[in-house]
């Protein structure tokens, strides 16, 4: 029986085809989340924040999928820090690690035609994490969709490629402040710290614009 993305993970159809969720489905959607953050634990906190964030690495095995990204909302606050500070540094090697591992109980790759049809391909690898769904949640199981870019070889394009997840639990382990410290030394803890914290308060700066506003927010601060 084939299965369309419209379906199954209609919040992640526009990567694919062209189809706008309704007001309802997000509605709903965030109601669930909501309502079942205790159950995805710190995976919760990074929802819809993960986007762009390029893939170190992977690992599949018979009952865990797990993934190494790059944290692209520290990636783009150093990158201010970086250029405010005049700092010589390769901007590749801004490298802020995350670490998701799901626990699997079914795990399957996909592309998705122009009909919306969801079709299962080989695992193969992926080199940006873009989106995600909670598609649905209970003590005993969570559905997953993710969307992820897969670079082009050569004069092959690159693409959007589905992967659906059936898992028992979700670690996510946060390895940005072992990296930063290595990075930058202790020398702009302080404006690490304020950038944290406004982070833990659901602020937005996964925008390198908004990250120059909190820079010169909190030069504000110390020169007031």
């Amino acid at each position: 029986m084939t299965r369309n993305i419209q379906d199954i993970a209609p919040l992640l159809a526009d990567h694919f085809v062209d189809f706008e969720s309704d007001v309802k489905t997000f509605e709903e959607n965030n109601k669930l989340v909501a309502d079942n953050a205790q159950r995805l634990g710190l995976y919760h906190k990074y929802l819809c924040l993960l986007h762009d964030s390029w893939i170190i690495k992977t690992n599949i095995a018979t009952d865990k999928f797990s993934i190494t990204l790059n944290d692209f909302t520290t990636h783009v606050f150093s990158d201010v820090i970086v250029d405010k500070k005049k700092i010589k540094i390769d901007h590749d090697k801004l490298v802020f690690p995350i670490q998701v591992d799901f626990e699997t109980t079914n795990l399957t790759f996909n592309k998705v035609d122009e009909d919306g049809n969801i079709q299962r391909i080989e695992p193969t690898t992926i080199d940006e994490y873009l989106y995600e769904q909670i598609i649905s949640i209970d003590n005993e199981k969570i559905e997953i969709g993710l969307v992820v870019w897969k670079n082009g070889i050569k004069k092959k394009p690159g693409q959007h490629i589905l992967i659906l997840l059936t898992v028992k639990n979700i670690i996510l382990t946060e390895l940005q402040d072992n990296a930063w410290t290595e990075i930058f030394g202790n020398a702009y803890d302080n404006y690490y710290k304020y950038f944290k914290a406004e982070l833990d308060t659901g602020r937005y700066l996964s925008d390198q614009s908004i990250c120059y506003e909190l820079y010169d927010e909190y030069e504000g601060q110390l020169n007031g």
